[in-house]
């Protein structure tokens, strides 16, 4: 069940009300929508001991009513609509769990061959960073936030979105926040075809971040000032191409980086300075 809770929180999500019925971005009001993607890719984990999540199958669900809405990970009520704003309350599942989480199909068929943690240290010039495999740490919650989500839909084709969320179930007791541009274009050379992009950054509170990714007493490892973690923005890009081959079918191809504060990378629990979603694979919309 994790497995799938981390695969609906791969990609981004667009609502854009008053659009044209051409538009991947258009949601009928009052209706369930549900597809499968298959294919092939991979959603890399940054930590160490962390495994690679292969992407084969990735569904997809919503529900656009008046007021409320779902889209996979969220569940939102729209207080405030206008031709050009929409203005939510939401609430989702923090996504920084997923990463520590051991589910895998991997796991299920051979055990991981990863060494436990020994004290190993790795150097990077003149300075030290110890290497934390998370299996050595306290497993770490999962976090539900809560709070607004600002979309302001400049035109038919580009938007941007604004969170501002905080966890209301006493985690890690911080916020955490998004602001993203999008826009969606029809390739005008190649018949049926849009290309969708998306330039953003994902901000993490202190508070967050110490609780995911420092080493606190309460881990029981020798690691000094390894939880004096700080304030975090990690922006990201994303790209996607879908080609309709009919109505029902379609061909996507995903690929979105994001890129880790140094001050998250500096962590021993990180091992690396980025995260990639890759997908390529037929979409059917039932």
């Amino acid at each position: 069940m994790k497995y799938y809770l981390l695969l609906l929180l791969l990609f981004s999500k667009f609502c854009l009300a008053d659009c044209e019925e051409a538009s991947d971005r258009c949601a009928a009001v009052g209706e369930w929508k549900i597809s499968l993607a298959l294919g092939a890719g991979v959603y890399t984990n940054p930590l160490h001991g962390g495994d690679n999540v292969p992407l084969i199958f990735i569904p997809k669900v919503s529900y656009y009513g008046e007021k409320l809405f779902f889209e996979n990970n969220t569940l939102g009520y729209t207080f405030f609509s206008s031709e050009h704003l929409m203005i939510s309350a939401i609430t989702q599942l923090n996504h920084e769990k997923a990463y520590f989480t051991r589910w895998h199909p991997k796991n299920i068929f051979i055990e991981s061959l990863s060494p436990a943690f020994e004290g190993d240290m790795s150097l990077t010039g003149e300075n030290i960073k110890s290497e934390i495999n998370i299996k050595d740490v306290p497993n770490r919650r999962w976090a539900i936030d809560a709070g607004v989500q600002l979309n302001w839909f400049i035109n038919q084709t580009s938007d941007i979105q604004i969170q501002v969320l905080h966890d209301i179930n006493n985690v890690y007791n911080g916020f955490n926040g998004q602001v993203q541009y999008s826009q969606i274009r029809s390739l005008d050379f190649f018949p049926d075809t849009v290309i969708s992009y998306s330039l953003g950054a994902d901000i993490n509170s202190k508070e967050l971040v110490n609780y995911y990714y420092g080493i606190s007493e309460e881990d029981d490892l020798d690691i000094k000032g390894a939880d004096q973690r700080k304030l975090n923005i990690n922006p990201y890009f994303r790209v996607a191409i879908i080609h309709h081959l009919s109505k029902q079918w379609s061909v996507k191809l995903h690929f979105k980086q994001v890129y880790l504060d140094g001050d998250m990378v500096d962590s021993p629990l990180v091992k690396d300075n980025r995260i990639n979603t890759i997908f390529a694979g037929v979409n059917y919309d039932f």
